[in-house]
């Protein structure tokens, strides 16, 4: 995104923070998810038999491009995949990148829940994930936390991409090689928080940038580096695609108002299925 000279910096980007937050609803049978962060809102619906997925549908509620309802299709090729709480090995069997990021991960997180409730009698139905990245204007290393059920899960100093704090993960990287370092030094709960923080420190770097400055601009002005990254990004997908307007929220001290959906009218939004 920094590549691309016509992003103008965010106003508002230094006293604020990023916020994600994410419900997980177990019934019998299935698994609901919700996702809602600065850019996006989504909601996702995992059937399953208790051995493996049966069939997954999504909703898109709020969105940074014109093409992204379409990545609900894409869902429907995760049927079949077993039931595990363990996000890297989903990851593994699957092409993450034929996805809409956010509703994917949303998915894995919804699997991983399942798999979860599928086997333990004491496990909770309902699960709660909050992610709070703090802005960096000054280039100083700053807090990114993720909690479940409110209970503080990681807390890592961040710089460029890389953990400063705790000690012993400094220098650890949060782009590429993370999935593999943090499915070798976490399980469990921290897995899937570690996982899930991973993804808003991504999703939050663009904090930074005035996305509402870019309706209309076609998402092929970035093919040169983006091309393949998700559904949007993908050809014929990226050809098309064209910011939205309006999709662009700041929760930095509104947190309960996430997985509310409501739109810059102050209406709840409706989703495509």
């Amino acid at each position: 995104m920094s590549q691309d000279p016509d992003y103008r910096l965010n106003p508002d980007y230094g006293p604020g923070r990023y916020r994600r937050r994410i419900e997980l609803v177990a019934g019998d049978g299935w698994v609901d998810g919700e996702l809602e962060d600065t850019n996006h809102g989504f909601r996702c619906r995992l059937h399953h038999d208790g051995k493996q997925v049966t069939r997954v549908t999504g909703e898109a509620l709020r969105i940074p491009f014109t093409t992204c309802p379409g990545a609900v299709e894409p869902l429907k090729a995760l049927a079949g995949l077993p039931l595990v709480d363990d996000a890297s090995a989903i990851i593994a069997q699957t092409q993450p990148n034929e996805h809409c990021t956010h509703l994917f991960d949303l998915t894995v997180l919804a699997l991983c829940h399942a798999a979860r409730v599928s086997t333990s009698a004491t496990a909770k139905r309902r699960r709660r994930i909050d992610i709070v990245i703090e802005d960096q204007p000054d280039q100083q290393p700053a807090p990114a936390e993720v909690y479940i059920d409110d209970r503080l899960i990681h807390r890592w100093l961040t710089l460029d991409w890389q953990i400063v704090e705790p000690q012993a993960l400094a220098g650890r990287g949060l782009y590429k090689g993370f999935t593999a370092w943090a499915s070798e030094t976490f399980d469990g709960e921290q897995s899937e928080a570690a996982f899930a923080l991973q993804k808003g420190y991504f999703v939050g770097s663009a904090r930074r940038f005035d996305l509402s400055a870019l309706v209309g601009k076609s998402a092929n002005d970035e093919r040169d580096y983006m091309l393949g990254a998700c559904y949007t990004y993908s050809s014929p997908q990226i050809e098309r695609a064209r910011r939205t307007a309006g999709s662009v929220r700041d929760f930095s001290d509104t947190p309960e108002q996430l997985l509310q959906f409501v739109d810059a009218r102050g209406a709840a939004t409706d989703g495509a299925t």
